[in-house]
């Protein structure tokens, strides 16, 4: 590394790396690390944007890739470079600096530089293609099947490229691998919010795809938000007979009047109670049922938010 520097930047003082005079604790920086932050620094303070520069930028990043300066200094090079390109210069140029993200991306996955990164190269590239961002983001997803970071530039990606095409399958993909991600459940919902959808559909999705996953994991709060989402989201919250009773079929009666605290052991799921509980709040003629399943949260089912649920009763006693 010394010997690359001295060939390379033998012309350039590096910017020594200052520490404040109160500092409780020196950081102690390899020789490696403080020379190229030195060189990068400096050429950054003289806005040299060369070929040289870019690959001082590789190396930094190889060492600190959280140095979001460095990644702002590469995107000016690049922008820089991209200016004296015609078209298909220009994509063959951002495509070769996708191809060196690919490899950076695979050793920090959870750093949020990176996507940015990409946006910000999608964003000058004369003809970017989702079929291009799709394999990294599904090898990062299958790497962590709920790292934020990725599933956020997904949904960035979707909307960049007006194309949902893929996202139901792949969600349902996701979800069928474990039916507990919750970033399956809401990207989900976020197709349905950015797509064009009649109350037909909606009710589709809930009676042959929602139910069932319901069935297989009842006490999975994904799904029963899912559920109530859709149905304050597209369908005015007119909750159907039906839908009711299937959510009653995961309480065990508790709600019944002949019902005691005696024969009240468990219940299948405590989020289908909450999701009726709210249900009937919303019926004068059934807030009595939504009391007592407040009240059962509180006390039995769902105690750590007990102050949620006896907010939630003093709420329906006022209204």
């Amino acid at each position: 590394m010394l010997s690359w520097c001295a060939e390379n930047f033998g012309d350039v003082e590096p910017m020594p790396i200052e520490m404040g005079s109160d500092e409780l604790c020196k950081i102690l920086y390899s020789d490696e690390y403080k020379l190229l932050l030195g060189l990068c620094r400096r050429l950054m303070s003289l806005g040299e944007l060369s070929q040289r520069a870019l690959l001082l930028t590789a190396k930094v990043i190889a060492i600190a890739p959280a140095f979001y300066t460095v990644w702002n200094y590469r995107y000016s090079i690049i922008k820089e470079q991209l200016s004296s390109l015609d078209k298909v210069e220009q994509g063959a140029l951002v495509n070769k600096e996708l191809d060196w993200l690919d490899e950076v991306t695979l050793s920090n996955p959870k750093n949020y530089q990176i996507w940015s990164y990409r946006q910000a190269l999608l964003k000058v590239h004369p003809s970017p293609q989702l079929k291009r961002e799709l394999p990294i983001i599904q090898l990062m997803i299958d790497e962590d099947t709920k790292n934020y970071h990725v599933w956020s530039y997904r949904k960035w990606c979707v909307l960049f490229f007006k194309d949902f095409n893929h996202e139901l399958p792949f969600t349902d993909m996701m979800i069928r691998r474990d039916i507990y991600n919750n970033s399956a459940w809401t990207h989900r919902m976020f197709v349905w919010q950015h797509t064009e959808s009649s109350s037909t559909q909606v009710i589709a999705e809930i009676d042959n795809y929602l139910r069932g996953k319901i069935e297989l994991a009842p006490q999975n709060i994904s799904c029963w938000t899912y559920l109530r989402g859709l149905y304050e989201l597209f369908l005015h919250e007119n909750y159907d007979p039906s839908i009711i009773r299937f959510a009653e079929g995961f309480i065990d009666g508790v709600l019944d009047s002949d019902s005691t605290a005696e024969k009240i052991e468990t219940i299948e799921s405590s989020y289908a109670l909450e999701f009726l509980a709210h249900v009937y709040s919303r019926n004068p003629s059934t807030q009595e049922k939504a009391l007592r399943a407040y009240q059962l949260l509180s006390d039995k089912f769902d105690p750590i938010r007990a102050n949620l649920w006896q907010h939630k009763i003093k709420q329906l006693k006022s209204s």
